[in-house]
């Protein structure tokens, strides 16, 4: 395989690995967002859980309504502009949120009423600066096209 088509297989999986990446999140935050939600008002459901998926739909309402604004928004627009620029701009944007999130959870005690604490914090350092690597590998190997 020449460098030029090595270039080429690698731009795509880039674009191809953000690309999945910011649709699986987007619909997970909104999975989780609204599964949180539903346990929070349903003690005898949250009771009935395995204990792995009772915890991961852990949030408090304000943080679970966060996801799943995020993850409903991030939905809808992803539908209505399927171009790259905005997929890109919704990474950048969503990126730099949940990483600033994830230092404000460190700083502030429970910002907003959200209940951010370790496991919160990881989540939010992690998927946030994933997503910006990810955006920013997609972004660059399509300007070097």
């Amino acid at each position: 395989m020449t460098g030029a088509a090595m270039a080429a297989r690698r731009q795509v999986s880039w674009i191809a690995v953000q690309g999945i990446y910011v649709w699986f999140v987007m619909a997970g935050l909104l999975g989780q967002g609204a599964g949180s939600l539903v346990l929070d008002f349903n003690a005898r459901l949250r009771n009935a859980m395995p204990y792995l998926l009772a915890s991961l739909m852990n949030g408090n309402p304000p943080h679970a309504w966060l996801h799943i604004v995020w993850g409903a928004g991030g939905l809808a627009y992803l539908a209505a502009y399927r171009n790259f620029s905005s997929r890109i701009r919704l990474g950048f944007v969503f990126g730099t949120f949940y990483t600033l999130l994830g230092f404000l959870g460190v700083i502030v005690h429970d910002p907003f009423g959200m209940r951010l604490e370790l496991p919160e914090n990881l989540f939010h350092f992690t998927v946030g600066p994933l997503m910006l690597l990810f955006t920013s590998m997609a972004y660059r190997h399509r300007a070097h096209a």
